[in-house]
């Protein structure tokens, strides 16, 4: 192992263990004496020789030029690039984030296909809030290489996902996420952004529909509210303020329709514990009130989406309340 392959490997040890300067005064040392023509790529007509990172590109160069190299392909170990990249990386820590694009820029110049470079950019350059300029590096790391490792293309997917998050293009977003769970399914990130996403998506689908509509679309979850609100169908309906007063029925009707069943639940627990021994009870009576019946957030819904005119409404609650009537 040559001197400067040493190194690297003190420098990601150093790294590794958050020693920042230690790091920097390694690299800073080792990339004064860059060799005149420095190429991480050389081949003749005996060999090829490469200045591979890692093992992954190693193992991804080899399996896409299978049967087009008969020629040996040797590694070598030394990769200035890298150097470049791993004072970038240490630099960033520092937060000398001007520096640490200077070294990115440096590391380019001498392998401009290299996507781990591309991605540190776009990652830098997110922080520094230029998102789209983010989003294209991200986008040049996924591409710049058609034998990319599918690791390092998915977490170039990540960070795409990541800056189309910061540009509130959360449909995009969730494109490149799930393209990146495909090539790598155990990506836990991903998981965690896909969920928030999804979250993003439906508070944003909540605040565009009438509350009656989101009702509808997401009805009640808790289990005590669903069995009563089957009790009380059908029965007279009683104003909210006589059950539970007039200023807690203005926080509890507010909560439910600006947030839906969940502000429901949050506002009314927060009135009436559910320690209460006639917590059952009051919930049972409050939710007689006509703007938690589903069957109003059905009939309003209908007249919403001119599946049935007001008339035509009105007529059907007349044509239920006969029947008592008679009796």
């Amino acid at each position: 192992m040559s001197q400067r392959e040493d190194v690297q490997d003190l420098a990601s040890v150093a790294i590794a263990a958050s020693r920042w300067d230690d790091a920097r005064e390694l690299l800073v040392t080792a990339l004064a004496s860059i060799p005149l023509n420095w190429r991480a790529l050389q081949e003749d007509e005996s060999r090829v020789r490469a200045a591979f990172w890692d093992q992954e590109e190693f193992l991804a160069f080899v399996a896409h030029h299978r049967g087009r190299y008969e020629k040996p392909i040797i590694w070598i170990g030394t990769s200035y690039s890298k150097m470049w990249w791993q004072l970038a990386v240490a630099n960033s820590e520092q937060e000398r984030v001007d520096e640490a694009l200077e070294c990115l820029e440096r590391a380019l110049a001498l392998e401009p296909d290299h996507p781990r470079l591309w991605v540190e950019k776009g990652f830098l350059l997110n922080g520094l809030g230029r998102h789209e300029a983010a989003l294209e590096c991200y986008r040049t790391a996924a591409t710049i290489r058609d034998w990319t490792s599918q690791l390092l293309v998915a977490r170039a997917l990540r960070g795409q996902g990541s800056a189309l998050i910061d540009l509130e293009r959360f449909e995009e977003a969730q494109q490149a996420y799930r393209k990146s769970l495909e090539l790598d399914p155990e990506s836990g990130i991903a998981r965690q952004e896909l969920e928030y996403i999804d979250r993003v998506l439906k508070e944003r689908e909540s605040e565009t529909l009438p509350w009656f509509l989101q009702c509808i679309s997401n009805p009640p979850s808790d289990p005590l509210t669903k069995q009563l609100l089957a009790l009380v169908d059908g029965l007279e309906s009683v104003p909210g303020p006589r059950t539970i007063g007039s200023d807690n029925y203005a926080k509890v009707s507010e909560a439910f329709l600006n947030r839906g069943w969940d502000g429901f639940e949050k506002a009314f627990d927060a009135i009436v514990p559910r320690t209460r021994p006639d917590y059952v009870d009051i919930k049972r009576e409050l939710l007689r009130e006509p703007i938690f019946n589903p069957r109003v957030h059905s009939r309003m819904t209908r007249i919403f989406l001119k599946q049935a005119t007001i008339d035509e409404v009105t007529t059907e609650i007349e044509n239920e309340r006969k029947p008592d009537r008679a009796q």
